[in-house]
């Protein structure tokens, strides 16, 4: 805008100039007064650029503050109908009525980068009516082309672990996820290498399965490997992956003692996205894990696969899952398993509607959920 001004100016003066040798005098006093008129605005407008300049200093200022620290999370509330459940249970302690509303997840999530190349992440879950309940509390540091997350976090094993409550269609994960990672998470250490078109690899160190704070010792740790192979070199095809876990866990048993038992997991893993909004994924999982008091450590073995379809140009995912899970292979007869199918309508970017009926065996139950999610 100044420099316009200044150009407009020089040529007005030109003018004049040309004005005053065609003997013209009062062409030449019509434009002087027009270009001490344009000075004086010019003042007025170098001024307000001034201000303006000031003012914007200022915002980038405060904002410099802030922009390390991001604050996000999501709310899911629900209506579920399980005709296991007796229709009225008047002992709150073990369970809910057939017929329930509640919330399932209320997350806060608080982000932040103080300096290139470190992350820090802070996640808790008010669900709860009375408390407040930690979910992430990790320190993310980048080194090179690898990343080293340190503090509670989810254990990187299966896909299905990692991936976020806030993403999944189905109300719950697979029940082998939820049997050998209870609540997702461990505390520890890991480090993560990643190439474009390379496999990625993930190596970690685990504190394991805990019965109250402070019990896990330093012999009794887990490790953990994880290969994951893209498809192709962009990654749009798909990928598989392999990852293996093996340590000693604690937990307290029926009779009140806390005992060792084996934490072995093997897993094999597939995501195919062969269309557009097409995809599917599969996990299977063979060790170890707690049995009862009499015998520590039992085999098991679980699977589950997912097929989701997007419609094109629709706000709408429909989804398919079965999964199932062997607690004890040495014991006949109590194998879980559940069919579920559902609908997804996205209202928008921050909100989505699920609606999703599921049928399981062992034990038997038929179970209708509508889910609704808002992320903020």
């Amino acid at each position: 805008m100044r420099w316009s001004i200044a150009a407009a100016l020089g040529t007005l003066v030109v003018l004049g100039n040309f004005a005053a040798a065609q003997g013209g005098s009062a062409s030449v006093e019509t434009l002087q007064a027009e270009i001490a008129r344009l000075k004086e605005q010019l003042a007025k407008l170098e001024k307000q650029l001034s201000e303006l300049q000031k003012q914007q200093k200022a915002a980038e200022k405060a904002t410099q503050r802030f922009e390390p620290i991001s604050i996000s999370g999501y709310i899911q509330m629900r209506y579920e109908r399980d005709d296991s459940r007796p229709t009225d249970e008047n002992n709150l302690a073990t369970g809910r009525a057939k017929d329930n509303f509640r919330l399932r997840r209320v997350r806060l999530d608080v982000r932040g980068t103080p300096v290139k190349g470190v992350l820090y992440r802070l996640q808790v879950d008010a669900s709860s009516e009375d408390k407040v309940a930690l979910r992430d509390a990790f320190l993310e540091l980048r080194s090179g082309e690898g990343v080293f997350t340190f503090g509670q976090f989810k254990v990187p094993l299966l896909e299905e672990v990692i991936e976020s409550s806030a993403v999944r269609w189905t109300p719950e994960r697979a029940r082998v996820s939820t049997a050998l990672f209870p609540g997702e998470r461990d505390r520890g250490i890991t480090y993560t290498w990643r190439k474009q078109g390379a496999p990625e690899i993930t190596l970690g160190l685990f504190s394991g399965t805990r019965t109250r704070e402070g019990d896990s010792l330093t012999t009794r740790k887990s490790w953990l490997v994880r290969l994951v192979q893209p498809l192709d070199k962009e990654g749009k095809l798909g990928k598989i992956w392999v990852g293996r876990m093996d340590g000693i866990g604690r937990r307290e048993f029926e009779d009140k003692q806390i005992r060792n038992f084996d934490r072995e997991r093997t897993v094999v893993g597939l995501l195919l996205t062969p269309i557009s909004g097409l995809t599917i994924r599969g996990e299977w999982v063979d060790g170890k894990d707690a049995g009862n008091a009499t015998k520590p450590t039992v085999k098991v073995r679980g699977w589950y696969a997912l097929v989701g379809y997007k419609l094109p140009n629709q706000p709408i995912t429909l989804y398919a899952k079965h999964d199932q899970y062997d607690p004890n292979r040495d014991a006949a007869g109590n194998t879980f398993k559940r069919n579920a199918l559902g609908i997804q309508y996205d209202l928008n970017k921050m909100t989505r509607l699920n609606l999703t009926w599921e049928n399981q065996d062992n034990p038997d139950a038929t179970i209708w959920t509508f889910q609704t999610q808002v992320r903020y």
